[in-house]
């Protein structure tokens, strides 16, 4: 994997552009040459620019990149290594939320470096694509159509149900689209890993994220311990009751801990259950993309003081007073970067925006909008494309198991390591606001489980 040099402004609040503006040096005849009888410089040998000092080879370019990762990635290793030994200790609790957590609480107690930068935002856009395409290898499509089309149809029903629902009931209680957004995806597809891969396509922010996780650890632990004593008042079957856990929880971990503890039987049938929901997360990004691509491409070019948000609505950027508060990690430096050019996994890090000349520097305010304004996001992103492959590839049995053996705890980490970088740039004192959203998650936690119980009663 080719490592690109990060530059520009990073956006988060602990790390503003550098004095030097961040950028390469500049090199070839300057203000100050002399214009007269100066002499010619002499011929520079291949690979030097002229008129300046030799350029660094590949491997001591990479050597550097490679060293200016190091920080951020130490600290999200070191993160890693203490999430996933508390996710073990704590039934039900993913290591890829309690990264978050541990995210989070660096950045908000003051313990955030700038020297982190670049690793951590090198983990929370390549590593978390990374692990999205794996997730694919976990889901095995033969697997999934055994469930029949009864449970199949009780599985769209819930998810595209609650994810319309959760939209429309956010906006007439006054939540942002954007983080209605993340939220409908997380509790309608599968978690934390949904909401960082909506945050992909999505202009949303860090504070957006963490709101929308916070939401699915919250409501989805308080299934692990509500839905078996429902089960049981309600006199379902262990089939029924793991087709239900399966539709209804958030997260993977969450529906795991659900069936270890009711059994064998109701275990089964939640997991595949619930991997079905998972197939669902690539056409509703997609079809997310699509819809903001053509809500860019409707919106009047140059409109000023505006971001566009999902469906091409209009939105007011997450200022206060000229600045940028939304403390992000570096994740993109202009609204709408995420997932846009950049989703081939080739072009540079989140702050490449700004080396193409159009990022503009963290505090710029309205005007940071107006620079991504143009942009659309890609009609499929390649990481979903990549999910779809994995999820073909394990279909048609061209993994080996020995290797899907493995997938999910590599996956797990990757992923904790992403959501690690993306914790850092949570700003607390901006989430403590958002009441309306731990209500928002309450109503789509209860229209899920809802729909998917009368499904399930009603197939029997």
């Amino acid at each position: 994997m080719a490592f690109l040099p990060f530059t520009g402004s990073s956006g988060h609040p602990t790390d503003r552009h550098a004095p030097d503006g961040g950028g390469p040096a500049r090199h070839g005849r300057g203000a100050d040459a002399p214009a007269g009888d100066a002499p010619e410089p002499a011929p520079q040998p291949s690979g030097n620019v002229p008129g300046g000092a030799p350029r660094p080879g590949p491997v001591r370019r990479a050597a550097a990149e490679l060293g200016a990762l190091a920080p951020g990635l130490g600290a999200a290793a070191v993160a890693v290594v203490l999430s996933t030994s508390l996710s073990r200790a704590v039934p039900g609790m993913s290591a890829a939320v309690i990264a978050v957590a541990c995210g989070v609480a660096l950045t908000n107690l003051g313990g955030f470096h700038r020297t982190l930068r670049p690793g951590l935002r090198f983990a929370g856009r390549r590593l978390l694509r990374l692990a999205i395409v794996l997730l694919g290898l976990q889901i095995a499509l033969p697997e999934v159509l055994a469930l029949g089309w009864r449970a199949l149809m009780v599985i769209a029903a819930a998810t595209g149900g609650t994810f319309l629902a959760t939209r429309w009931i956010g906006g007439r209680i006054g939540v942002s689209p954007r983080r209605s957004l993340l939220i409908a995806t997380g509790v309608s597809v599968c978690g934390a890993a949904a909401v960082a891969a909506m945050h992909e396509v999505a202009d949303s922010d860090d504070d957006d994220v963490a709101s929308a996780v916070s939401v699915v650890v919250l409501y989805g632990s308080a299934t692990i311990v509500a839905l078996p004593l429902l089960a049981r008042l309600f006199g379902l079957t262990p089939h029924q009751f793991g087709v239900w856990a399966g539709a209804s929880v958030h997260e993977v971990a969450q529906v795991a801990a659900i069936g270890a503890a009711a059994g064998a039987g109701v275990l089964a049938s939640a997991v595949v259950v619930k991997l079905a929901r998972v197939v669902l997360l690539a056409p509703i990004v997609a079809l997310t993309s699509v819809t903001l691509r053509r809500g860019t491409a409707n919106r009047p070019s140059g409109a000023p003081g505006t971001a566009v948000t999902e469906g091409g609505v209009a939105g007011t950027p997450d200022t206060a007073g000229g600045a940028d508060t939304s403390g992000r990690a570096g994740d993109a430096d202009t609204p709408g970067t995420a997932g846009d050019a950049d989703t081939s996994g080739n072009a540079g890090g989140p702050g490449d925006a700004a080396e193409a000349g159009t990022g503009t520097p963290a505090g710029a305010g309205a005007g940071s909008a107006v620079a991504g304004a143009g942009r659309r996001p890609p009609v499929m992103p390649l990481f979903v494309m990549g999910f779809l492959t994995m999820v073909i590839a394990r279909s048609t049995g061209l993994v080996p198991a020995e290797v899907t053996q493995v997938l999910p705890e590599v996956t797990g980490v990757l992923l904790a390591a992403a959501l690690f970088g993306l914790g850092t740039g949570v700003n607390l004192r901006e989430l403590v606001r958002g009441g309306r959203s731990l209500l928002l998650g309450g109503v789509a936690t209860a229209v899920i489980g809802v729909i998917s119980l009368l499904g399930v009663v009603i197939i029997g």
